[in-house]
């Protein structure tokens, strides 16, 4: 039965690293997310100085519209950024129900082995 517990805390552990994967996934997700928030609000304040400069008015018609699109374009990145750590996550804590699984089936399979060696 020892070598059943020991392959039972075996997965045990692999699913407790799964679970400190999907949990670094989920914070370089909001991490990526913030970030490219972050480079949204700058390439928009660039845009828009640019805009001005050109004498522009940066609240109105074709310049305004320009600014709609590129903020739009730059939340839909966030997004996807956000999206795909949380495909991640949900791969990580996937692994980790198969491992958990599969050392509570090392565990039944040992008791059964045991039991099996009794009765022989």
């Amino acid at each position: 039965m020892s070598s059943g517990q020991a392959e039972a805390d075996r997965y045990n552990f692999e699913a407790e690293i799964r679970r400190q994967e999907a949990e670094r996934e989920r914070q370089l997700g909001e991490l990526n997310a913030k970030r490219q928030r972050e480079d949204n609000e700058r390439l928009a304040a660039t845009q828009r100085a640019r805009l001005a400069g050109s004498g522009r008015d940066v609240g109105t018609g074709s310049a305004l519209l320009l600014q709609d699109d590129l903020a739009e374009e730059g939340e839909f990145n966030a997004l996807l950024l956000e999206a795909d750590a949380d495909a991640k996550v949900r791969s990580k804590l996937a692994e980790r129900e198969l491992s958990l699984a599969a050392g509570r089936n090392a565990s039944t399979a040992s008791f059964f082995r045991a039991g099996s060696a009794l009765l022989k």
